[in-house]
């Protein structure tokens, strides 16, 4: 016969939701909280991975040329720092996948870190060969430099206005750095001056774009009065090929009035440019040396009645020397550029300066053509040096080694370097070893001009 407790068993339906422990709800919000975890820590090998992988393919395409993949050149930082930043974050990766080789996940975070070395080792060969490209033309380079620290560039000291332009509605400054350490009246005679004419395709840029801003700084702290001409911008309803060229003309010759009021000596004068600067820095230099730099000639700006501008009443001053950095030498080129993604704002830039492209109007190209302009010149020409990037994907390097082969057919006093694994804006940095290049040629180019400083 059946006790009373097991009829009450028998009789009393199931609890569907029986009362458990305390420690029962615990255990439950730390499986949760595991769970979650090890969601998170998927999420970011996931990601750590896609960042190796971009990493690593960027890398790769910088020293085999890949389209596209190879624009990591143009940031010019694949120095020290580059390398560093690699390298420490190959080293985390690999350690985490050795202390968590056990746990789910392991395999993707081995691939992780394999990626980052091979990026490294990339990376190194590629700065081990710039720089013994550098040791074997004699420049010794700075590694404090090459990792970019200290390399942006202060802004000038004064910044006073050239010239306003009516034809092109632009006010036109001049950006001036002093010599460091000597102010405008110190007196021990007046400072060698360098004059930079920024890049930015004729179409952007000012006296203090970055690059300008950086060489203009390095050379002050050198002992030269750096001096950073502005010049007319194309705009969509004004191509400025004409009036650049008058226009820097008038700028020069108001360097030569009032260098002395900066502590200058505009007997002492060479120019430097990078990119579109570089072309107006070689079309200034070659009009000279044949004659045709009139700062007051018919295309002057003039005011209401009909006299040129104070800043044109004068003469240039002889350009000594010309340092540049990958220049367009040849705007038909320039225009023709095939790379699948820059060529059309290249071309559009170059169609905006002239007003149309080569095809339409051939005889502007020509008349703003340096490389032509270097064979007539010769070796009346200043002395020219030239930094180019092997990879530059925005002025191709064919120009240049055009520019060259003329240069070297007139028997013209020049020095064409070419860097290999270095793009456009290579200065961005102005540590980097294309960089430094340039810096140690110009110094001995302007001393061998009886300009040193």
């Amino acid at each position: 016969m059946p006790t009373v407790k097991a009829i009450a068993e028998e009789t009393t339906p199931e609890d569907p939701h029986p009362r458990r422990g305390p420690g029962s709800r615990s255990r439950r919000r730390g499986r949760a909280g595991r769970a979650t975890g090890r969601g998170r820590c998927r999420k970011r090998d996931a990601l750590a991975l896609i960042g190796a992988c971009a990493i690593c393919l960027l890398s790769i395409g910088a020293i085999t040329g890949i389209p596209v993949l190879s624009y990591s050149l143009m940031i010019g930082a694949w120095g020290l720092d580059a390398a560093a930043a690699i390298a420490l974050l190959a080293v985390v990766a690999g350690w985490r996948a050795l202390v968590r080789r056990r746990e789910p996940g392991a395999r993707r975070r081995l691939v992780t870190a394999g990626m980052l070395c091979l990026a490294l080792v990339i990376t190194g060969w590629m700065g081990a060969a710039q720089i013994r490209f550098a040791h074997a033309r004699g420049v010794d380079l700075s590694v404090l430099g090459l990792t970019g620290i200290g390399q942006w560039g202060r802004g000038p000291d004064a910044a006073p206005v050239v010239l306003t332009d009516d034809a092109s509605r632009q006010t036109l400054r001049a950006g001036i750095w002093y010599p460091r350490g000597k102010a405008p009246g110190d007196g021990g005679g007046g400072a060698p001056i360098v004059v930079l004419l920024h890049g930015g395709g004729w179409r952007t840029g000012d006296r203090d774009n970055p690059m300008t801003r950086i060489q203009a700084d390095w050379l002050a702290d050198q002992g030269y009065l750096a001096i950073a001409l502005e010049y007319p911008l194309s705009l969509r309803d004004t191509p400025t090929w004409e009036l650049a060229q008058s226009r820097l003309a008038c700028s020069l010759a108001w360097v030569g009035a009032h260098a002395g009021e900066h502590g200058g000596d505009p007997g002492r004068l060479a120019v430097v440019g990078d990119s579109s600067g570089g072309h107006l820095a070689l079309e200034t230099a070659y009009r000279q040396a044949l004659g045709g730099l009139d700062p007051s000639g018919p295309d002057a700006p003039a005011d209401a009645d009909g006299e040129a501008l104070p800043a044109c009443q004068g003469s240039a001053p002889t350009i000594r020397a010309v340092a540049i950095t990958y220049p367009i030498t040849d705007p038909a080129v320039f225009h023709d550029n095939p790379d699948p993604v820059m060529s059309g704002p290249v071309a559009g830039r170059a169609r905006l300066y002239v007003g149309g492209g080569p095809a339409q109007y051939p005889e502007r190209y020509a008349s703003i053509d340096p490389t032509r302009k270097a064979a007539a010149a010769g070796a009346a020409a200043p002395p020219v040096l030239i930094v180019h990037g092997e990879d530059d994907h925005v002025v191709p390097v064919s120009g240049t080694r055009g520019l060259d082969a003329v240069m070297e057919a007139a028997g013209a006093r020049h020095e064409t370097i070419v860097v290999p694994y270095a793009d456009h804006v290579f200065d961005l940095n102005g540590g980097s070893v294309a960089s430094q290049i340039w810096r140690a040629k110009t110094l001995a180019l302007l001393r061998g001009a009886g300009m040193g400083a």
